[in-house]
């Protein structure tokens, strides 16, 4: 395996990264948009490889580019992005998969939402068992019914484990059992 040009694969990542923000597609929507694999262009995102030339061209065409733009200077232009008919089109008929777009996997995104309710509800300000708090969530206007128990829970416990202003505040006395507190 050849040494990566690192200079060459922060100027990719960066431009591929600007793109992604200026188009509003995450990273699944760049695979289905550019048909270049997954790993590919996560490589490229964490600079882990030496994007093949073939790749590149395909990901800068894709979006009305030519390679070396993509390689050889930070910030690549993207004012024609929004007026890209084959972006549009792509947008158009997508536009039911939240998966592809950055702005509704934010709002499809469990953690996203949980967090928005532990900030925004007096309710969880007192201590509060998991399954209350889940029972809470559920009732939420803003609540998405594919939204599994296992992701709740999932993302109550990482957001107690990364956030101060999120804690447990007691266990119960054979551990078993916690409650959480939102203590901002």
């Amino acid at each position: 395996m050849s040494k990566i040009d690192e200079h060459r694969a922060d100027i990719i990542s960066k431009n591929l990264e600007l793109i992604m923000e200026e188009t509003d597609l995450t990273i699944d929507g760049i695979v289905e948009f550019t048909d270049v694999s997954k790993p590919t262009i996560d490589r490229a995102l964490l600079k882990l490889s030496n994007i093949s030339p073939n790749k590149l061209k395909e990901i800068a065409v894709s979006f009305g580019l030519i390679s070396s733009q993509l390689s050889n200077k930070y910030p690549v232009k993207t004012s024609h992005l929004s007026k890209l008919k084959k972006l549009i089109d792509f947008k158009t008929d997508s536009s039911s998969n939240p998966k592809y777009f950055i702005s509704k996997s934010k709002k499809h995104n469990a953690h996203n939402f949980v967090k928005d309710q532990l900030l925004n509800d007096a309710y969880f300000k007192e201590e509060r068992r998991l399954s209350d708090i889940k029972r809470r969530l559920k009732d939420s206007q803003d609540y998405i019914k594919t939204f599994t128990d296992s992701a709740l829970e999932q993302a109550v416990k990482r957001i107690a484990e990364k956030f101060e202003w999120f804690k447990v505040s007691r266990k119960s006395p054979k551990g078993k059992v916690f409650y959480y507190q939102v203590v901002k």
